[in-house]
């Protein structure tokens, strides 16, 4: 009953957007990121110093918030209002360790892939890190919100990035493929995925209507706020 639901609510979600996947999110030089202080928060919102704000379905991991916490917010203003909008808002409640030097100067920023050349993964277009550097379990995609640790280089404005991680990532059990455009397409009503950066199973090509375990990280595409980067059919043979 559960997956007759599901493809009864995928027929008509394909139905009413006809729009396609956008693999290639373009730059947005409104969008930075910023370190601040919870300083209200009510039931479904909340503001950051007091005049950045967000909706508590924007904090990465489902982690309930508190006035007080240290979080590192994604912003954009808003052109109307001038307003400040948080996209993402991750708490930063690791402390430096303070018997490492190298973690003395360390800083946290978000950012996103711009794009990608061979083995180096660019946040813009002059900043760039080796794929090496990267710890998530995949090969990051254009789009990608990622995590970034850095130092300052004395005397310069350059950076040094010491670590590259995710930004967030949630598991989906019996999710629905709702949407296929050639080899993009669309998990429920909200997640991306590209078959040029998806691991499944050998042998299994996603089709229209599957039903699927799925993984997904945080990332900004045309429409959609998260990419699959890992999709298991739940029954591969039927």
């Amino acid at each position: 009953m559960l997956n007759l639901l599901r493809r009864i609510f995928a027929f008509f979600q394909r139905n009413n957007n006809s729009e396609a996947p956008e693999e290639q999110p373009q730059g947005n030089p409104k969008v930075h990121s910023l370190q601040g202080v919870v300083t209200n928060l009510f039931t479904n919102y909340g503001w950051i110093n007091k005049s950045i704000f967000f909706h508590t379905d924007v904090v990465c991991d489902n982690v309930p918030l508190k006035i007080g916490v240290n979080v590192i917010a994604l912003v954009e203003e808003d052109e109307t209002t001038q307003v400040l909008n948080a996209l993402k808002v991750k708490i930063m409640n690791n402390p430096v360790d303070s018997k490492d030097p190298s973690n003395l100067s360390k800083r946290f920023c978000i950012k996103y892939v711009t794009h990608i050349m061979q083995d180096k993964i660019y946040i813009n277009k002059d900043i760039s890190f080796p794929i090496h550097l990267f710890s998530g379990a995949f090969r990051p995609f254009n789009g990608d919100l990622v995590l970034v640790g850095y130092s300052m280089i004395p005397g310069t404005s350059d950076i040094n990035i010491q670590s590259v991680s995710p930004l967030s990532s949630q598991n989906m059990q019996r999710a629905c493929i709702t949407r296929l455009d050639g080899r993009t397409g669309v998990v429920e009503p909200c997640m991306f995925f590209s078959l040029d950066s998806l691991h499944t199973l050998p042998g299994y090509t996603p089709a229209l209507y599957d039903i699927v375990n799925v993984i997904a990280v945080d990332s900004i595409q045309l429409h959609y706020s998260w990419r699959v980067v890992s999709m298991i059919p739940v029954d591969m043979f039927y």
